[in-house]
Formats: structure tokens, C-alpha cells, sequence
């Protein structure tokens, strides 16, 4: 048995296809979805229900947030209950970690460099990633995952509104009023994109990591928003780009730049390459 949270998300429903696809009996958790368990009954069902491995994708995700008590109750309690559970039960651990510990980047993108988060959500991120460090040096001998996800896209972003991709937003924008709106600059403004195609590989088979350890999950090639919405009008044959002024309640909030450095996962079993923009847009587009 599997268990899954946030298995109702963007990147957890997913995972939960391709795992249940390979005949995988997996066992969901979220938040909102009625028919799942709820994470308050997560660790009493898990102590009944032993899995095999456990993908911890669930937390509130938004980067605007500004709850601390509803940030640290979803993204660092339940996580340290999910990592002690794990930790105790011998059951191998991965989970969702985020670039945005990063950043503004002035320290790089390497796993180990000191992290400079912008928001309440990429400090949560950041804390939990430096629980998991210390519990692995206390517990060599447990298989723990961190996976730093860049800028993720792909099919099915609609639930995320405002946190989606600028793939999934400009795609609607096109569609809709045959215009893609990007803020002034956004050919400065470059992100690692990855396709969630990518992410769902590397997170399946990170159970299978020699080495404990936090892992960037990334394509290494940053692209421009601008890029973004040119390849959609291209793709698309339709649509003209405006520029909009930039939000002042982004301002000192958001990072300009990211770039996974992927020497450690390379490392690794996943050490494949990456879908690139022109094509994992083409994904989405076909559906």
C-alpha cells in the first residue's frame, strides 16, 4: 500500500494516476476532497494501514499566504508528524519540498546553499527541509526524500487559480480574450520550468535514491515568461501579447530568476533529461 497526501492537488492527482495505473493500492489524503482521509485521521490510519512508502505532496501551497498558524499546522506539523511516523515505521519517506527556499538565488541554486525565502510558504518549506536534515544525521539509517520542485506545469491546473503556472494562464488567456497579458520586464524574469510529467517520474522513483537527502527537481534550463507566451502564440496560431504593469504586492516578493542545479539528482537513477518548454507546452495544449 501507497499513501499519497495532497492527492487531490495538481501534482498528487498525478502521482495517484500513474501509481494506480501500475496496479499500486494507494491510499489518499487531503484536505478538501470528501471521499479521502482527512490528515487530522492520517497517522491513526497509517498505524492501522502500514504502507510501503509514503509521498507527502500535500500543504497549503499558496505563496501569498499570510496565515502563519494555518502555514505551520499544514506544512511543518503534519510534516514532522508524517516524518516521525515514517522514521519510526521504517517506511520510506519522500515529500514535496519547493525552489522557493531559494529566493532571490544570491547564495545559487545548489541544495546546500543558504536559503533566503521570500514568503511565509518558502520559509515553512525551508524550516521542514532543515527538521529533515538534522533527523537524517540522528537516523542514518532511514530513507528520507526532500524534492525541491521548480516552476511545475502541466494538464489539469485549473483548481489552483491565481498559484497556477503562467502555462496554465496564459493558455486561458489566449483561449479566452485572444491576448496574454505579462507583466513589464517579463523578458528578465526567467523561471525553471518542468513539466509534471518529469516531476511524477522523478518523485516515483526517488524511493529509490541511494543517499537520504534533499534533491532539486528542475530542468537546469531557465526560460523567460515572455518565452512562455511566445511559444503559445506560435503553438497556438492565435493571440497577441500586452504588457501590464508590475503588481506592487509582488514587489521584494518574487523571484526574478531560478535555475535548478542538477549535479546531486543526476546522481541519482533519475538521471534522464527533461521535457523542454516547446514540447511540454505542446502536451498541454493537446491535452
Amino acid at each position: 500500500m501507497i499513501c499519497v497526501t495532497g492527492a487531490a492537488g495538481f501534482i498528487g492527482s498525478h502521482l495517484v494516476n500513474t501509481l494506480s495505473k501500475e496496479a499500486a493500492v494507494v491510499h489518499c489524503c487531503d484536505v478538501d476532497h470528501p471521499t479521502m482521509i482527512k490528515p487530522h485521521d492520517l497517522i491513526e490510519h497509517l498505524e492501522n494501514n502500514r504502507p510501503d512508502a509514503i509521498f507527502h505532496l500535500g500543504g497549503l501551497s499558496s505563496t501569498t499566504a499570510t496565515d502563519t498558524v494555518a502555514i505551520t499546522a499544514n506544512n511543518i506539523l503534519l510534516s514532522c508528524a508524517l516524518l516521525e511516523f515514517s522514521i519510526n515505521a521504517q517506511v520510506p519517506f519522500v515529500y514535496a519540498s519547493s525552489a522557493s527556499v531559494y529566493g532571490l538565488g544570491k547564495s545559487g541554486f545548489k541544495e546546500n546553499c543558504f536559503s533566503t525565502p521570500l514568503h511565509y510558504y518558502g520559509i515553512s518549506k525551508a524550516s521542514f527541509d532543515m527538521y529533515v536534515l538534522q533527523k537524517i544525521k540522528d537516523n542514518p539509517k532511514a530513507r528520507i526524500f526532500g524534492l525541491r520542485y521548480f516552476n511545475v506545469y502541466g494538464n489539469n491546473e485549473g483548481h489552483k487559480g491565481d498559484q497556477a503556472s503562467p502555462v496554465h494562464k496564459f493558455l486561458n488567456q489566449v483561449r479566452s480574450t485572444g491576448q496574454i497579458r505579462i507583466f513589464e520586464g517579463s523578458h528578465n524574469f526567467l523561471r525553471d520550468f518542468v513539466h509534471v510529467d518529469d516531476v511524477v517520474k522523478i518523485t516515483k522513483c526517488a524511493i529509490n535514491f541511494d543517499k537520504s537527502g534533499i534533491y532539486n527537481v528542475g530542468t537546469g534550463s531557465p526560460r523567460s515568461f515572455l518565452d512562455v507566451a511566445n511559444i503559445i502564440v506560435a503553438q497556438t496560431n492565435a493571440g497577441q501579447i500586452i504588457e501590464i504593469p508590475f503588481p506592487d504586492k509582488l514587489v521584494n516578493k518574487y523571484q526574478k530568476f531560478t535555475c535548478s542545479d542538477n549535479t546531486k539528482i543526476n546522481s541519482t537513477v533519475c538521471s534522464h533529461g527533461r521535457i523542454c518548454l516547446e514540447d511540454g507546452i505542446k502536451r498541454v495544449i493537446n491535452g
